[in-house]
C-alpha cells in the first residue's frame, strides 16, 4: 500500500472529531507550503533584479544587494 492508501484506510476508521482536526491540519500544511513557494519566488525575483543591476551598471554595492534581497 502506498501512503495515500494507508491514509484513506486510517480515515475510514476515524471519528468525525478527529477528521475535523485532520482536515484543519491538512489545510494548514497546504497553506504553509504555498507561502513557502511564494517566498521562494519573491527571493528569486529579488536575485534577478540584483543581477540585472549588476549587468546594467557593471557592479552593485553590497548595501544595495542586501536591500534587494531583504537581508
Amino acid at each position: 500500500m502506498d501512503t495515500k492508501e494507508l491514509i484513506i484506510k486510517e480515515l475510514e476508521e476515524t471519528s468525525q472529531a478527529v477528521l475535523d482536526e485532520v482536515l484543519d491540519f491538512l489545510q494548514f500544511l497546504k497553506a504553509k507550503k504555498q507561502q513557502e513557494q511564494l517566498e521562494h519566488q519573491e527571493d528569486l525575483e529579488a536575485i534577478r533584479t540584483a543581477r540585472e543591476d549588476v549587468e546594467s551598471e557593471g557592479t552593485v554595492s553590497w548595501d544595495l544587494l542586501k536591500q534587494e534581497l531583504d537581508l
